[in-house]
């Protein structure tokens, strides 16, 4: 099955409680016909009625060609900012109502669980109860929490469960480093986000992460952002800094291979190149759906940049090897 593994959805529960509570600071601006505009935290984020809505979410799969979407919470309702008690009970109403969603076609759905990272030894059991009760494929997280990035050792505990249940995890950017500056013509969401997941990448390959999580399946969104293009100077910089080459057992490309991506890249030939740096075998169909800077066609983007038979194993075969393997 054609299956997207980077697309968002907002279930009805976890919407009238975020609106129900004022730490979220969400404010609807404008909701007429399909758009629907938000304040959330004093930023403005325009959104649309597919977001809230399954049987729109199909209407996308149909027109796209896409047979079965893994489904995560929209970055603009992620805080990793609020007190840990309540994000813990957020990220329960979230998981529960998407599996309430996509219960009625599991065959076309999955989850991605919602984990607060906030409290980490709290989100892994949401990562474990999720898998357990709920048979989602493994967890959502955050390149940074609260400007910690994944290398941190507080994040320890997440890490042991996505081993021990042997699921993957969805590395998403939020709260990108830098936003203060980016604010004008969209540039957090076009670059902003971006940068945020290279940094993150770059520090796990830097401070031995990878190193200490060899069997960890990370899939990070976007490509990988700016990482594979960054593999040559990263490792120019391993080979000219005495400490880092000392510490690191690998070259950086080595690392690289170690993570999984999307396909979300937009330029075709980012695209090819992209399957230079990783793995073919670990990159998998993504769309960033619905939002209005997701890859418009992502079935014939995967398909106009590959040949038929790499085409295949993003849009087909990878996931299963992801979730199986």
């Amino acid at each position: 099955m054609i299956t997207d593994i980077h697309c968002h959805y907002v279930p009805d529960q976890f919407f009238r409680f975020a609106q129900s509570r004022p730490e979220f600071a969400i404010s609807i601006k404008r909701q007429e016909s399909n758009a629907v505009d938000l304040d959330i935290r004093g930023m403005h984020f325009g959104l649309n009625t597919t977001f809230f809505d399954m049987e729109k979410q199909v209407e996308r799969m149909q027109r796209d060609g896409v047979e079965r979407v893994m489904l995560s919470l929209a970055t603009p309702f992620i805080d990793y900012h609020l007190d840990a008690a309540l994000a813990v009970e957020a990220a329960a109403v979230f998981n529960d109502g998407l599996a309430a969603a996509i219960a009625p076609d599991r065959t076309r759905f999955g989850g991605w669980a919602l984990l607060p990272m906030q409290d980490p030894e709290a989100a892994a059991r949401e990562l474990g109860r999720c898998v357990r009760d709920h048979r989602f494929i493994g967890g959502h997280i955050a390149s940074n929490v609260r400007g910690l990035y994944l290398d941190d050792s507080k994040f320890t505990p997440i890490f042991q469960a996505a081993v021990d249940l042997g699921v993957p995890l969805f590395v998403h950017p939020a709260d990108p480093l830098g936003k203060d500056r980016t604010h004008e013509y969209e540039l957090t969401i076009v670059a902003g986000y971006l940068f945020d997941s290279t940094i993150n990448i770059l520090k796990m390959i830097c401070s031995g992460f990878l190193d200490r999580w060899p069997t960890l399946k990370l899939v990070c969104a976007h490509g990988g952002a700016f990482s594979p293009a960054l593999r040559a100077r990263m490792q120019r910089e391993v080979d000219t800094n005495a400490q880092l080459k000392r510490t690191l057992t690998k070259p950086v490309g080595d690392y690289l291979r170690q993570l999984y991506v999307d396909s979300i890249c937009f330029e075709p030939a980012m695209l090819r190149y992209v399957t230079e740096v990783i793995p073919l075998e670990q990159i998998m169909l993504g769309s960033d759906s619905p939002f209005p800077l997701g890859e418009p066609h992502p079935v014939t983007f995967v398909r106009n940049a590959l040949t038929a038979e790499q085409a295949e194993l993003v849009l087909e075969r990878n996931f299963e090897r992801l979730i199986g393997g």
